[in-house]
């Protein structure tokens, strides 16, 4: 019988994918998925994931979408340098016309609403609507609905608690995508900073200085998620964390997929030891005694 989990499946952009390889881990290490739990980045592919699409078969189209990046706007878009047609195109094989509360594994993804200042959890309703809600980058992506809502990581990177109202008897396993490689330099990202969206907006700014500033405002947003990132998981405690070394990348940086993939299951099969000893008796009836009865729903 498999051992079941819940995962938290944090935000980054590109660096999402290695949440793919992460779970190729998990599944060929014979684990059980009860839900997941996704914001921003990780709610997108989170809820391929719920879908039960195999991790492999959406690394081909992270693949096939990076080689021609699409991201037009559409007449009805709000406000934003970007658009997400593109990405929709590229989801709607796995996602369109479903539901949330229809998928085989328990899922919801977060999103901040700019018109209520709060996080918003959403666990139904349309799928796509959902993952457009919780990757909209403010400003960079159209914000969605009446409420406003806008991309989850901005008020929650890591979607601990939201994992843990899912099944709160089972260890959650948390993928934050903010760790760097010890030897990181800073200007190694500064060479290669510029990606598809940062170049759509020189074209269409051009002859100004607004698309540098986006590119300082970026780095200096990520330093700001970064320590919100680690505030989140020293208050939230999951049972297990995934740190994928791919801090070093930025949002939307033209990346080679595969390379995300496999630190993503690196990372997990080193946290493979920490998971087991999650699940053993005694750490399974201290969860139990500290978050069932917990009204987890006012976290």
């Amino acid at each position: 019988m498999a051992d079941k989990i819940v995962l938290a499946l944090g935000g980054g952009g590109v660096k999402g994918i290695a949440h793919l390889g992460a779970v190729e881990c998990l599944l060929e290490n014979h684990y059980q998925i009860e839900g997941i739990s996704g914001t921003s980045a990780g709610g997108m592919f989170g809820a391929t994931l719920a879908a039960q699409v195999p991790p492999r078969e959406v690394l081909q189209v992270c693949i096939d979408f990076m080689k021609s990046f699409d991201f037009r706007r559409t007449a009805n878009d709000s406000a934003s340098f970007a658009g997400t047609r593109g990405l929709e195109n590229a989801l709607a094989p796995f996602l369109e016309g479903k539901s949330i509360q229809d998928l085989p594994i328990k899922f919801c993804v977060t999103a901040a609403s700019l018109k209520t200042g709060e996080e918003v959890v959403i666990s139904d309703g349309d799928v796509m609507a959902a993952v457009l809600a919780t990757i909209a980058i403010p400003g960079i992506f159209p914000a969605r609905g009446e409420d406003v809502l806008v991309d989850g990581g901005v008020l929650d990177p890591v979607p601990i608690w939201p994992a843990r109202a899912l099944n709160p008897s089972l260890p959650i396993v948390a993928v934050t995508l903010h760790t760097r490689p010890a030897d990181y330099n800073p200007e190694q990202t500064e060479e290669s900073k510029t990606g598809p969206i940062t170049e759509a907006i020189k074209d269409r700014l051009s002859k100004t200085r607004i698309a540098e500033s986006l590119d300082i405002m970026n780095r200096g947003i990520s330093l700001g998620s970064d320590r919100l990132t680690d505030l989140s998981i020293e208050e939230a405690k999951p049972d297990v964390l995934v740190r994928p070394l791919v801090g070093q990348y930025l949002t939307l940086q033209k990346v080679d997929p595969n390379e995300l993939f496999d630190e993503g299951y690196r990372a997990m099969e080193a946290a493979l030891p920490d998971l087991a000893d999650s699940l053993s008796w005694i750490n399974s009836i201290k969860r139990i005694t500290k978050y069932v009865k917990a009204d987890l729903n006012d976290k």
